[in-house]
């Protein structure tokens, strides 16, 4: 019996135990800063929540195709040097554009839902 138990001794003191250490995985708490897109792509990959698409009407469409040609119509003159003064409403935007004395450019843009107002002022070129 005593033998058994000098055995046993013997047998326990070549064993070792460590101390567990944790290491977080996710950058937010400590983790290694390389796993953050890794862990965004799971996430992203897992997540089943879709956000309501509203589609617009055909009215809506060819509202804001007809809001942009202005615009961009507008705009090309302008840069292109061809002064169309006058005062043009694209349902969302009151656009007033008016030379100035030194051949310049002033073109007011008032949004009718806020009231706010932008001025740009292109001046004369050459000039």
């Amino acid at each position: 019996m005593k033998l058994i138990l000098m055995v046993l001794l013997l047998c326990s003191s070549a064993v070792s135990a460590t101390e567990l250490v944790y290491t977080p995985v996710n950058p937010s708490f400590g983790g290694n800063p390389l796993n953050g897109n890794f862990l965004l792509q799971k996430a992203q990959s897992q997540n089943k929540h879709t956000a309501e698409s509203v589609g617009l009407s055909f009215v809506d469409k060819f509202r804001d195709a007809l809001e942009r040609n202005i615009i961009n119509s507008l705009t090309r003159r302008i840069a292109d040097g061809e002064l169309v003064e006058g005062v043009y409403n694209t349902g969302e935007f009151l656009v007033e554009v008016s030379a100035e004395t030194d051949g310049g450019v002033i073109v007011n843009i008032t949004d009718l839902q806020t009231g706010e107002v932008t001025v740009i002022t292109i001046p004369a070129i050459g000039g």
